[in-house]
């Protein structure tokens, strides 16, 4: 009888790790990210923040996809929208909502680092002067931004370091452990290249995916941008800053 290969993992199943162990390091040559900068209104923006510990840090808002299918050890495509926000004296950015294809991918973002990522059918082409990117989820067209190089120009976002609300659920219901993790990969990211344009954003919505209420959505620029991206020793990993639940108590009460 043959004998199973079997392997050794920090995660589900047993058998055959979902994802790689460890997850970090890894790289992606030539990822490419079509990056809308948007204007919100903040009494809609700040509703989203209602149940984080997070406060709103201006009115406005990143709709983005990028391209990771270079990546070796989990190929995938990326989306989301990204809120600048304020923790204590920190500020960063908190993913609001995200989108990827690869259920290893998905897991071990949320499963290490706390970032909301759901599957979805992601594109992101490029054509002459310019690029578009579509998200679509259960048929359901959720973002698409179409960009043209025409070289307009805004202040960039402030993003990083992510800020993230990583909860372990408990076997009963409740909630185990309910923490902020912050992750900061962009000291290693190596530019290629950058262009900047007007783009067209539209935002559709699912009863699970509330993300219509955004629009309609002002663009005010929008910047295609490759380089190489890493996740290193140093930078991949995510950092604690706060308990919020310990044990299933909330950590102003331990």
């Amino acid at each position: 009888m043959n004998r199973i290969p079997l392997q050794n993992g920090n995660n589900m199943p047993l058998q055959a790790p979902l994802i790689p162990d460890p997850f970090v390091p890894y790289e992606c040559p030539g990822n490419r990210s079509l990056n809308a900068i948007c204007q919100g209104d903040p009494a809609i923006l700040s509703q989203y923040l209602e149940n984080t510990p997070f406060t709103l840090n201006g009115d406005r808002f990143l709709v983005y996809v990028s391209d990771f299918t270079n990546c070796r050890k989990a190929p995938f495509m990326d989306a989301g929208i990204v809120i600048p926000v304020r923790f204590g004296e920190r500020e960063g950015g908190y993913f609001l909502f995200e989108y990827e294809d690869n259920d290893a991918a998905i897991a071990a973002g949320r499963d290490l680092w706390g970032y909301p990522k759901k599957f979805g059918t992601i594109t992101l082409e490029e054509k002459d002067g310019g690029a578009s990117a579509r998200v679509v989820r259960h048929g359901v067209p959720l973002i698409a931004i179409d960009c043209r190089f025409d070289g307009t120009e805004t202040e960039p976002l402030k993003t990083t370091p992510h800020l993230n609300i990583h909860i372990q659920p408990a076997p009963d219901g409740m909630i185990l452990n309910k923490r902020v993790i912050a992750r900061d990969t962009s000291p290693d990211f190596r530019l290629t290249s950058c262009r900047w344009g007007s783009a067209a954003v539209s935002l559709g919505s699912l009863p699970t995916d509330p993300i219509g209420p955004l629009g309609p959505v002002t663009v005010l620029a929008a910047s295609y941008v490759v380089g190489d991206f890493f996740a290193t020793e140093e930078n991949g990993w995510g950092k604690t800053i706060a308990d919020l639940v310990v044990n299933g108590v909330p950590a102003t009460e331990t």
